[in-house]
């Protein structure tokens, strides 16, 4: 379980947070939607070298990556409409108008799509996880297949 202040991991049992002394009630956790118990108060820094992964980083990481590609795909774009100045001008117009705008278009679509989709699979993992956990703490049997 999540401490809704400081997202420390803390005990299921648990009534307060271990780090922050706030109160660990059940009602508390589900008031509030899961993208809001993300931490808000810790840096990046500091969740991005948090060894016991009770910080996330994976919006601040995506954010930045998506940023880079489109740096990439704006110096990518710019770089073949010079040197297909160098070849013709001819050429050099047809990169400008058409195929520089159409390489800039595929390349940030394909990170944008790239990185959707690592993130559709890190929740996937993470609500599996939730549901694991919530199904083992309810069924008290013990089933040795």
């Amino acid at each position: 379980m999540f401490c809704t202040n400081c997202g420390t991991s803390n005990k299921e049992d648990a009534k307060l947070c271990i780090r922050c002394g706030e109160s660990l009630a059940e009602t508390q956790i589900r008031k509030k939607p899961f993208h809001e118990r993300i931490l808000k108060k810790v840096g990046f820094l500091r969740a991005l070298f948090d060894f016991s992964f009770n910080e996330f980083v994976t919006s601040k990481v995506t954010k930045f990556l998506y940023l880079l590609s489109i740096l990439y795909a704006g110096l990518f774009a710019f770089l073949c409409v010079v040197i297909g100045f160098n070849v013709s001008k001819g050429f050099g117009v047809f990169i400008l108008i058409i195929g520089g705008p159409l390489m800039f278009l595929l390349i940030v679509i394909y990170s944008r799509v790239l990185l959707e989709m690592v993130i559709v699979i890190l929740r996937i993992a993470h609500h599996t996880a939730e549901i694991v956990k919530k199904s083992d703490s309810k069924d008290g049997i013990q089933w040795n297949i």
